[in-house]
C-alpha cells in the first residue's frame, strides 16, 4: 500500500503542469486617451475647462452659440404642425370624397386624387418629424459633457471659435479617466507564449498591490536597442491613490 502511493505521488509530480510566474520592471502611465469632439458646427460660446483640470461625470466642457440649433428646432416645430394641419385637412377630404363615391356622385378618378393627397400629406408628416428629430439632436450634442470623471490632458480649441465639422471632425478636448492607469513592460519573445489578453496581473507601485489585466501586446518588433522582445501593457484603478507619472513599478504575472 504505502508503495502504490510513493508511485503515484512520483507519477504526478512528473505529469503535473509547471506554473507560470514572472515579474517585470514598469513604469506608470495613463490608461488610454479619449479624444472628444462635437458632430455639429458652430460658434464655441463658453469654455470651462483647461489642461490638467479635474472634471466630474456629466460636467459641462463646453457650448456652441445656442441660437441657431434652437431657431432650428422652433422652425422643425411649426413644420411639423402645419404639415399635420394639412394632413387632417386631406384625410377629412378623403372621406368626403368616399362618401360621395358610394353614392355614385364622383368619379374615380376624383377618388384616387384624393387618396394620393392623403399619401402626400402622410409622407410630408413623416418628412417634418425627420426635420425635428434632427433639430434635437443637433441641439442635444451642441453641448460637449464629461463622459465619465475624468482628468483633462489637452483643449484644443479657444472660446469665440468657430469649428466647421462638415468635411472632418476635429478633437476638442483630450481626456483620461480619474484613477485609471497603464503599465507598460518588455517580455521576452521566449515567454510571450504565457501572455494573454485579459490576464490577471499584479502591479506593484511604491510598495502597493493592484490588481489589474492585460490590455494589449505590441507583437511588432522594437527599433530601440534596449528592447528585446514585445511590450505588453497591462491597465490597473487606483481610485484612491494618486499616482506618479512615470513612476516606477512591477508586473507579477502568475
Amino acid at each position: 500500500m504505502k508503495n502504490t502511493h510513493i508511485m503515484i505521488l512520483l507519477v504526478s509530480l512528473l505529469t503535473g503542469g509547471v506554473s507560470y510566474a514572472a515579474d517585470y520592471k514598469a513604469s506608470v502611465s495613463f490608461s488610454s486617451e479619449l479624444q472628444l469632439g462635437l458632430p455639429v458646427s458652430g460658434l464655441i460660446e463658453t469654455l470651462k475647462v483647461r489642461a490638467g483640470q479635474q472634471v466630474s461625470k456629466g460636467d459641462e466642457l463646453l457650448t456652441l452659440d445656442q441660437a441657431p440649433f434652437n431657431t432650428a428646432k422652433i422652425r422643425a416645430q411649426s413644420k411639423l404642425a402645419i404639415q399635420k394641419t394639412l394632413l387632417t385637412q386631406s384625410q377629412r377630404d378623403l372621406e368626403q370624397q368616399k362618401e360621395l363615391y358610394d353614392r355614385t356622385v364622383l368619379a374615380t378618378v376624383e377618388l384616387e386624387d384624393a387618396e394620393l393627397r392623403e399619401k402626400r400629406g402622410l409622407a410630408n408628416v413623416a418628412d417634418a418629424q425627420a426635420q425635428l428629430a434632427t433639430a434635437n439632436y443637433m441641439l442635444a450634442h451642441s453641448k460637449l459633457e464629461a463622459p465619465f470623471d475624468a482628468i483633462i490632458m489637452s483643449v484644443n480649441v479657444n472660446q469665440g471659435q468657430y469649428i466647421n465639422n462638415s468635411l472632418q471632425g476635429m478633437t476638442l478636448i483630450t481626456v483620461v479617466r480619474q484613477g485609471h492607469y497603464q503599465t507598460r513592460f518588455n517580455v521576452p519573445l521566449a515567454e510571450l507564449d504565457n501572455i494573454r489578453i485579459d490576464q490577471p496581473v499584479t502591479i506593484k507601485v511604491a510598495g502597493s498591490p493592484y490588481q489589474g489585466k492585460v490590455s494589449s501586446i505590441g507583437y511588432l518588433a522594437q527599433d530601440r536597442a534596449d528592447s528585446k522582445g514585445a511590450v505588453v501593457a497591462a491597465e490597473f484603478i487606483a481610485k484612491d491613490a494618486r499616482l506618479l507619472i512615470g513612476q516606477k513599478a512591477s508586473v507579477l504575472i502568475e
